[in-house]
């Protein structure tokens, strides 16, 4: 993983000169209280990421780091970017998603995107996954209202497969703050049909270019 990271770094640092390449980084420290059911105390996550992008391509390395070991994992991604002339955004790429403390490679999914504004204030979107290897999907839907630059409101809900399992449904309404043009909070409340109780999540986010732009 780490050969990935500097050969992005390198190719970042060699075309830097190229306006249409960018280095993308960033970090999230969350916490979800709750998560694992009443009494359980609060699950604290540390996650970041850096990203290449020229031209609406990207390659990508995120990590995040828990608590529990068995919960850290790595992934691997790259996939094409854009939007139409009308405002439409979709991304198209695949992930490999590695658990270091819990088997190692696990899967990858090919993944679809869509941002749909309507109006000033509204947008929706849509996300699906696939992986190929155990035939499994997953499917997303969600809303947002900004009433102010700084305030969203959002909400989603969705479908999962697993092997040998029903298909499991679960959803999240909540609110993201803009602290600056980097930072943002978000308070989010988090059910599905699967989890032993629904539960609160706060998040810090910190998301910045590093080179070009």
């Amino acid at each position: 993983m780490h050969r990935v990271a500097g050969l992005m770094m390198a190719l970042a640092a060699g075309t830097a000169q190229a306006q249409d390449v960018t280095v993308l980084g960033g970090a999230e420290l969350e916490f979800l209280h709750e998560e694992d059911g009443p009494d359980t105390g609060t699950n604290t996550y540390l996650s970041g990421y850096v990203e290449v992008d020229a031209s609406g391509f990207y390659a990508g390395l995120w990590a995040q780091v828990s608590e529990d070991d068995l919960m850290d994992e790595v992934e691997v991604y790259l996939g094409y970017r854009n939007q139409t002339a009308g405002g439409v955004s979709y991304d198209v790429g695949y992930t490999r998603y590695f658990y270091p403390g819990d088997g190692g490679d696990c899967c990858g999914d090919i993944t679809l995107s869509l941002g749909v504004p309507v109006g000033a204030t509204l947008g929706a979107t849509l996300d699906l996954a696939y992986d190929p290897q155990s035939n499994l999907r997953e499917g997303y839907v969600g809303g947002s209202w900004a009433p102010t630059n700084a305030l969203e409101l959002s909400a989603n809900y969705g479908f999962y497969e697993e092997e040998a399992a029903p298909t499991e449904q679960e959803w999240d309404l909540g609110a993201t703050y803009s602290l600056g043009e980097k930072t943002a909070a978000d308070l989010r409340w988090y059910d599905g049909s699967d989890y032993v109780d629904s539960y609160l999540g706060l998040s810090l986010t910190w998301d910045s270019t590093l080179l070009g732009g």
